[in-house]
């Protein structure tokens, strides 16, 4: 899915609030809510139980834990002390952190080396670079998804979407956790290929039936993501990741939040239109756009396709994507809202 540098400073710093996920662990401490984890003693003199139900608006409650994280060694006594709680067996021996895609997303991939083989992690980090990725968007589309660009703000918008994603039935990756602090999260590593990447290898086959089919369940999952009342912000082909049991998965959670049609009809607009930015005929775009809008509608709201029709909506894409396939594809999207 989703890193070795000298400068990445979640290795390099204190963590003053790391916080852990339950789910791991759950079965091991059923009816005996308050026991400690069996990590270390002074480590467990640490935790502290937060006993709250998450509603839609919280953030899930998770463990937390004050720890120092210095230098390789540490590094090592990390993934050594807590590799229970992150699914590591054996002896780790080695902790490497290579750069996952560009430098403004700011994601890592961690590779945890044990005498039992190998583990991977995607560290990522919502600090105030993001504004380079996300101040231009929010200036060219204010009016219709009110993008979020401070980085707490983001960081919390991923955890608890998460949580809404995982009730309507929809895979996202493990969080395992997170520093609120310092804006990072460490995730589950999600191998496999992204729905950008697909695209681009479908422009040069003749059969489009695999990306059609994976299209269609798009469609459906995120017609089924707005009907619980939720929206992702940030919808397009490259925050969905088919594994490699070719399973989705949907990542880059950070602008998701509670929405309406307006918003909805936005998730719509931009995953079609960052689909059609590949193409500069209608033909083909138009297979895929197809497909999504059929799975759409075995959920979704044809408001919802009447919204994202408008041209208000695909304004933002003027410049990105050709002008012939930007009017294909509201066409498409008027005909499938009738």
């Amino acid at each position: 899915m989703y890193s070795s540098s000298p400068h990445f400073s979640w290795f390099n710093n204190r963590l003053s609030a790391l916080r852990f996920s339950l789910p791991v662990k759950r079965e091991a401490h059923e009816g005996d809510r308050r026991r400690p984890l069996s990590i270390s003693l002074e480590a467990s003199r640490m935790f502290k139980w937060r006993e709250r139900v998450p509603h839609l608006e919280e953030v899930p409650s998770f463990l937390e834990l004050p720890i120092m994280l210095n230098g390789l060694n540490n590094r090592v006594d990390f993934f050594t002390e807590f590799g229970s709680l992150l699914g590591i067996r054996g002896e780790v021996i080695y902790v490497e952190v290579k750069p996952l895609g560009s430098f403004i997303n700011e994601v890592d991939r961690i590779t945890v080396i044990t005498t039992k083989g190998q583990y991977y992690f995607v560290l990522k980090t919502f600090s105030s670079w993001g504004l380079l990725k996300w101040f231009p968007l929010w200036i060219a589309s204010y009016a219709r998804a009110n993008f979020s660009v401070n980085g707490k703000s983001r960081l919390k918008n991923e955890l608890r979407a998460r949580a809404i994603l995982e009730k309507v039935g929809v895979r996202t990756p493990q969080v395992y956790c997170y520093d609120m602090k310092r804006m990072k999260a460490l995730y589950e590593f999600v191998e496999g290929e992204n729905l950008d990447e697909k695209v681009k290898a479908a422009r040069r086959d003749e059969n489009m039936d695999d990306i059609e089919d994976v299209y269609e369940k798009v469609g459906l999952e995120i017609a089924k993501i707005h009907s619980s009342g939720y929206i992702l912000g940030d919808c397009k082909p490259a925050n969905v990741i088919q594994s490699s049991s070719r399973e989705l998965y949907y990542v880059d959670l950070e602008q998701a939040r509670s929405g309406n049609q307006r918003l909805s009809g936005w998730d719509v607009c931009e995953f079609l239109m960052f689909t059609g930015r590949f193409f500069l005929l209608p033909k083909k775009v138009g297979i895929l756009c197809e497909a999504f809008l059929r799975g759409y509608l075995r959920e979704g709201d044809k408001k919802v396709l009447r919204e994202a029709a408008s041209i208000k909506m695909s304004q933002p894409f003027m410049g990105l994507v050709s002008p012939i396939i930007i009017q294909s594809i509201r066409s498409m999207m008027l005909e499938y809202a009738e």
